[in-house]
């Protein structure tokens, strides 16, 4: 959790705060759902509802968020407490990758904080209920095109919501202001912006009331307790050490693996090894097992050398329908328990990608491993990210090189650089050009290539994707560019 409260300024609004009156509209605390609940500190301080007194007075009819600053959006999907992803309503469809203006919440992706879980779970709750959803950028800014935040891949938004069918400007709340008020979040970064005042009173209000991250009571969604010693057979098949089954999604452990792949989320990487295993025949074999260690885009060394050997701790969670190991941490200089230690390295012999056909891996079994295999592509969609306008993240639609009946997609995400974007571009015009029906000129648009893409090589790990409706499909994730190849035909 990020300390940058301007002293200074909540002074000021403290005593600001003290001196208001009229009467309040919730009487004394809000809870986690947005519901009255008892003041731990007393009910003598007036509760001020800043999040509803603060109005959108910027009119988003007729506008588009990437063109005017403002403009009505759908929710393609909330990341945590003060991230979220949204497409326009109208104009480009692109995705807009959103990071909230004036608060920072605690971590609860890569890296797990105290009060993180409630505060995205918070943040889901309101975009998920909105009936409507508009965003703005900051007039202190100046309303028109939409400012990016330091890393240059996210714009710095509001977010406001309401659960009106037919709404008017009053009847929108702002969902940044709504998790600072509820102490989900200190005001951050409000020197000159346009709601400065009310992000600063309304985190002076949750301090004084001890709101969450405010809190001196320790955070029940938030585990405290020391890693466990597994196997990452175990996690994987959901077992504990005596056997019983057991899901470790949420809990803290520890276990042995070789980093086997590199990416595709910086500082991220796949991680594997092979265990013993006995038929009912009593016949044995060997089955790889694997894990993707998500870091929260920091990069730790040992997890970039792929044949590191590491005994690596951190926290089991879920994305997408598939486990991953999150809140690891290394130092070079500091090393502290639970910190990646590395157990050997020169181990790429023991890493090398599982070989087969689409029906082979279109399987549970080989989750998070890394593969090797021939898909021939039939479709699929290309989405820009609107803050680069270049990086584009793709989702095609494949089978076996040899079967047609054997299915298994590949996902790229839009921080890989490929060789070949122009051509996978095209299929958001639906034109199916990897079987071989169209050549790469007519496919682009561009020159006068005559050669047709027969099928594609590519590298990856395995990941199992759950879609919206409950359809359960297997994709190669591709790690790097250089592990995607497309075969082409002979001019």
């Amino acid at each position: 959790m990020k300390k940058s409260l301007n002293l200074f300024l909540l002074g000021f609004a403290a005593l600001a705060l003290c001196a208001c009156g009229g009467t309040p509209s919730v009487n004394p605390d809000n809870s986690s759902d947005g519901t009255p609940a008892d003041s731990s500190v007393g009910t003598q301080a007036e509760w001020v509802d800043y999040a509803k007194q603060t109005k959108l007075t910027h009119d988003y009819n007729g506008k588009e968020f990437l063109k005017d600053g403002i403009g009505e959006v759908t929710l393609v999907t909330k990341v945590d407490g003060d991230t979220a992803h949204f497409k326009q309503k109208t104009g480009d469809s692109g995705t807009i990758k959103g990071r909230y203006n004036c608060i920072d919440t605690p971590e609860s992706t890569g890296m797990l904080e105290p009060w993180g879980h409630g505060a995205s779970e918070y943040n889901g709750k309101l975009l998920k209920e909105a009936k409507h959803i508009v965003l703005s950028t900051d007039k202190a800014d100046g309303q028109g095109a939409p400012a990016l935040d330091s890393t240059g891949g996210r714009y710095l938004i509001y977010v406001w919501v309401t659960t009106e069918e037919h709404p008017v400007l009053d009847d929108f709340i702002c969902v940044n202001l709504a998790l600072c008020q509820e102490g989900w979040s200190k005001a951050k970064g409000t020197s000159g912006k346009e709601y400065a005042d009310a992000f600063i009173s309304a985190s002076v209000q949750a301090q004084t009331k001890k709101l969450h991250v405010w809190s001196d009571e320790q955070d029940p969604d938030f585990n405290y307790a020391d890693p466990v010693k597994v196997t990452l057979q175990d996690v994987i098949d959901g077992k504990d050490s005596k056997g019983l089954p057991y899901d470790w999604n949420g809990s803290k452990v520890t276990f042995d693996a070789y980093v086997a792949a590199v990416g595709p989320d910086q500082g991220a990487c796949y991680v594997v090894r092979d265990f013993e295993k006995t038929k009912s025949d009593g016949t044995k074999y060997t089955q790889r097992y694997g894990m993707y260690i998500f870091t929260q885009y920091i990069v730790y060394s040992p997890l970039q050398v792929i044949g590191n050997e590491l005994e690596i701790s951190g926290t089991v969670s879920e994305y997408n329908g598939t486990l991953q190991l999150v809140d690891v941490s290394y130092s070079d200089y500091y090393h502290e328990d639970g910190d990646i230690k590395i157990l050997s390295t020169g181990n790429e012999d023991k890493v090398q990608p599982l070989t087969g056909n689409a029906g082979k891996f279109a399987s549970d079994e080989y989750i998070n491993t890394v593969v090797s295999v021939d898909l021939v592509c039939t479709g699929g969609y290309a989405t820009v990210n609107t803050a680069t306008t270049s990086a584009y993240s793709f989702t095609l639609y494949c089978h076996d090189k040899n079967n047609p009946s054997e299915e298994l997609n590949i996902r790229i995400s839009d921080s890989i650089s490929i060789k070949y974007p122009d051509t996978l571009t095209r299929i958001k015009d639906d034109i199916p050009f990897f079987k071989g029906e169209k050549s790469i000129a007519e496919s682009t648009g561009k020159g006068t290539d005559t050669r047709k893409v027969e099928y594609i090589s590519i590298t990856g790990g395995l990941v199992k994707y759950v879609t919206s409706n409950g359809r359960t499909t297997y994709q190669v994730n591709l790690c790097k560019g250089t592990g995607l190849t497309l075969h082409m035909s002979e001019k």
